[in-house]
């Protein structure tokens, strides 16, 4: 729906995927490469990956003031990474002024306003800044990366979702705006709201890798298949019970457990091992018939059982793997391009696919034609005011996207009930620390600005009101496990029936169809199966994997640009349609590069630790104190060189990359011995003054005296119906002239009932309160 659209791309590696993710939507995006990046072009998969669909010229584009100021005149489009002393030198500081239907996207690692603006960065130091690295890798060990940079896909993501929603503003307007995305911000998403540790007085997210200390329970989370690691997720928190039913029962079909062990109170096990009331005695046969169970069999063995059980069992494989399985041949998701085998659509739109453009190198010279749709009512400056959500989705990767949405005007009614909790009901942190449902962190950040009701959709009632909800509906949301929408008596025929023009969105792990549909579980599972576990951990080391259900996170900005891209054809059609949202084939987005590697022909890329093909020395390195680190990249020989005269490293300063990639064992252990004479923002303060990429290793609870996520208004009280200090995350973008409302009220158990049902259903009070006394409303 982007057909017309023209895009100039001017970024370098941390912004280029924003303008594949535009040209995969349809938009002609031009991407201008310097000489000196020529050879990157040619040889490195980060930049092969993310131009595909582009028109790639090499040019010494800041050497031609006029070559750019035509391309721009022409342009609705301009992603740009440099600082405003660059464009400042260029004569050209203001855009907004000469080009003023012009949406300008700055992504770059930390934003381009508050005191780390000017940062020498790289990926890995946003990671550090951001406490989603010191949240990965194992206990006692040094934080862990994922080998493919993972930061600058989290802000592409995120600007183009902004992209959509400034060209909705532009169809109100006629003006164009400023985006600003930072790496850093982005990237405390994937630390599942622990990023408010802080702001509530909890303790911060401990790297656990391999599983977890519960009580004197050590609870594994891998286990070793005949040829490779699984991960198995235990359930022991009341939504996971009916899983660890199926697992068990299978290991007793395996005579691997008795029948007496089949009785344990799974779903409240979590607090009796933490209370002590489960021991070790009570779980060592529970987890050592598991591991017997996953050592009998092969990973292809287990994933075909853990798609036909209903399991959370999650074979290890790598993208390889996945990208060769029955699974996307089925749902034909590889597509071949003009250059290469790539990667499909991060979603299915039957109605408006995603057309994957490419453009041929070219260069404008008329102003564009492009129109775009207003997709919100005008009543409002904000863009998605009048836009109408019927929120199911649950967990995160649904729900994160319509708070997105919500922060820009929709009108978001999200349906849960208190009979079976949301997961992220169950997860710290808590406000007061006290693991009560309605003191979720998560819960209140990731539905917040949204209308929160209570359904009890095993009843007649409670689904009568569904129906009138879908009826008034734009978008109907739903994340549940392929069919069950169906068995409720809400597919998409009998919603659409309700509601001719309406757009369902179903968003699950592996789709609507194909071998694995039925494959259950969280964003654990997909991160496994889709290749992000195997990249984090040593080389020929058991994989330590990502934090948290990763693939949830990555999902949620395509579960938006799928909506976003609907409601645009909805606006101009009139027309509907059910979209596929598969999260792990989205993912595979963030994994491009190596994705682009396999289908090249080449193996597949393993875990490097923290090392890079492009940067040496690159790591994460030991400081003063107790699990205090810092991450250092070495870009250049600029950097080297300032790097050799701070640590005093004179004898190595003449290596090329090339002999310091093949000295890094030497190298890295001489950094540890000079890192660990100081503290860490001690020497993040030295490096920094030279020019050196450099970060404190942030922990989740020390995010919130950042001074850049500060400047930047990262974290927002709100108020609650009955709890005192609440906070939420920002939206994260960052729009010039689109600002996101800021959330009022912490979301609890139906604290909108009576306003849906009265202003937006037009319920009587009579009606209401037989539906309260009935039980519905929970």
């Amino acid at each position: 729906m982007l057909h017309k659209l023209r895009v100039l791309d001017l970024s370098g590696e941390v912004g280029l995927m924003c303008g594949q993710l535009l040209a995969d939507m349809g938009a002609e995006v031009q991407q201008w490469v310097r000489p000196a990046d020529r050879e990157r072009l040619e040889t490195d998969r980060h930049w092969q990956a993310y131009t595909l669909g582009k028109g790639v010229s090499v040019f010494d584009w800041p050497s031609d003031r006029g070559g750019l100021e035509t391309m721009l005149a022409g342009a609705d489009v301009l992603i740009e990474s440099e600082d405003d002393a660059f464009w400042g030198d260029l004569g050209l500081d203001d855009l907004s002024t000469r080009f003023p239907s012009l949406i300008r996207v700055r992504i770059s690692y930390f934003g381009r306003s508050g005191p780390k603006a000017d940062y020498a960065a790289t990926d890995l130091i946003a990671l550090a800044a951001s406490g989603h690295l010191a949240a990965s890798g194992a206990a006692g060990s040094a934080p862990l990366r994922l080998s493919v940079p993972q930061a600058h896909a989290h802000a592409c993501a995120d600007a183009a979702v902004a992209v959509l929603l400034a060209l909705a503003e532009r169809a109100r307007s006629g003006l164009g705006q400023t985006i600003d995305c930072a790496a850093q911000q982005s990237t405390t998403f994937p630390l599942l709201s622990r990023a408010l540790d802080g702001p509530l007085g909890q303790p911060g997210v401990e790297r656990s890798a391999y599983g977890a200390q519960l009580g004197e329970v050590y609870l594994r989370n891998q286990f070793e298949a005949l040829d490779g690691p699984v991960v198995v997720l235990q359930g022991i928190l009341p939504p996971l019970a009916a899983f660890m039913e199926r697992l068990m029962a299978w290991v007793h079909e395996a005579g691997l457990i008795g029948a007496e062990h089949l009785e344990l109170p799974w779903g409240q096990a979590a607090m009796q091992l933490a209370t002590g009331e489960l021991t070790a005695k009570d779980w060592a046969p529970v987890q050592d018939g598991i591991a017997a169970l996953i050592a009998r069999h092969s990973k292809a063995e287990l994933m075909t059982q853990a798609v036909e059980r209903r399991l959370l069992v999650a074979p290890v494989l790598g993208v390889d793997d996945l990208l060769r399985s029955d699974h996307l041949l089925n749902r034909n998701f590889l597509r071949d391009s003009k250059r290469d085998r790539r990667l499909g659509p991060f979603a299915k739109l039957p109605a408006s696919p995603l057309p994957l453009a490419e453009a041929e190198p070219a260069r404008w010279s008329d102003a564009s034609s492009f129109e775009p749709t207003p997709l919100g009512d005008g009543a409002s400056e904000l863009p998605l005011a009048g836009v109408k959500i019927l929120d199911l989705f649950w967990v995160v990767a649904g729900p994160g996207a319509t708070r997105m949405l919500a922060d820009y005007g929709a009108t978001v009614v999200h349906v849960e009930s208190s009979r079976r909790l949301d997961m992220v009901r169950n997860v710290p942190p808590y406000v007061g620390g006290v693991p009560e449902p309605e003191r979720a962190a998560c819960h209140h950040s990731t539905n917040a600005n949204k209308l929160n009701v209570c359904l009890d959709l095993s009843t007649e009632e409670g689904r009568g009101v569904l129906e009138d909800l879908i009826r008034w509906a734009d978008v109907f949301t739903e994340s549940f496990a392929p069919g069950v929408v169906e068995r409720m008596g809400f597919g998409y025929e009998r919603v659409k029936a309700l509601n001719p023009g309406i757009i369902m969105i179903s968003s699950s792990l592996m789709g609507q169809s194909g071998p694995w549909r039925d494959y259950a579980g969280y964003g654990n599972s997909a991160a496994a199966v889709t290749g992000f576990h195997g990249l984090a951990g040593l080389p020929a080391a058991e994989p330590t994997g990502c934090y948290g259900p990763y693939t949830d996170f990555t999902s949620v900005r395509f579960n938006a640009l799928a909506i976003l891209q609907a409601l645009t054809h909805r606006a101009r059609t009139g027309e509907g349609q059910h979209v596929d949202m598969a999260q792990g084939e989205a993912a595979l987005q963030f994994l491009a590069p190596a994705c682009h590697a396999v289908l090249a022909g080449e193996a597949a890329p393993g875990a490097n630790g923290n090392r890079d093909l492009n940067m040496a020395p690159h790591g994460v390195y030991p400081c003063l104190g107790d699990d205090r680190w810092i991450a250092l990249a070495v870009r250049d020989e600029a950097d080297w060189e300032a790097l050799c005269d701070l640590a005093a490293m004179d004898d190595v300063r003449a290596l090329s990359l090339a002999a310091r990639r093949s000295r890094e064992d030497e190298l890295d252990a001489r950094l540890c011995d000079w890192t660990s004479r100081f503290e860490a923002e001690e020497l993040e303060r030295k490096l920094q003054a030279q020019g050196v990429p450099a970060h404190t290793v942030l922990g989740s609870a020390e995010l919130v005296a950042d001074p850049q996520l500060q400047a930047r208004g990262h974290f927002l009280p709100v108020a609650h119906e009955s709890l005192e200090g609440c906070v939420v995350e920002c939206t994260r973008l960052q729009l010039s002239r689109s600002p996101a409302r800021a959330p009022e009220l912490a979301p609890s158990f139906g604290v909108h009932n009576a306003e849906v049902l009265s202003e937006v259903l037009g319920y009587s009070e009579a009606i209401i309160q037989r539906l309260e006394a009935d039980g519905v409303l929970r």
